[in-house]
């Protein structure tokens, strides 16, 4: 069992990461904004680096409603988009249906958060 003293410890690393990699990944900072978002995110480079298309539709099914509203996330999604944090695009067997993938920024920036992120 950790001492208090080191799960304290890790307390005050999460707090101050957060802060911290807020400022210095805007592209991230928009999806940790609110847990649907976070949630988003790391289903949006789950299926990147899976080398598989994700569509809106999907990607927000994944979400519980007990989370976030389908419309919340369709605003994050369409601002994302706006910003270039997120491309979307037609799928090439079903135009009705928009894939989305991360934008060259917003790939760099999670690799980056990704490999500094340790206790």
């Amino acid at each position: 069992m950790k001492s208090k003293e080191a799960l304290a410890k890790k307390c005050s690393y999460l707090f101050d990461e957060f802060l911290t990699n807020n400022k210095k990944y805007k592209t991230l900072a928009h999806f940790r904004r609110t847990p649907g978002g976070y949630l988003i995110m790391l289903k949006i480079f789950e299926n990147y680096f899976n080398d598989k298309d994700i569509h809106v539709e999907e990607l927000i099914r994944h979400v519980p409603i007990s989370i976030s509203s389908r419309l919340s996330l369709f605003s994050l999604i369409d601002f994302a988009v706006k910003r270039n944090v997120l491309i979307k695009t037609g799928d090439t067997n079903d135009h009705r249906k928009k894939l989305v993938t991360p934008s060259e920024i917003f790939i760099k920036e999670f690799r980056d958060w990704l490999e500094n992120f340790a206790f």
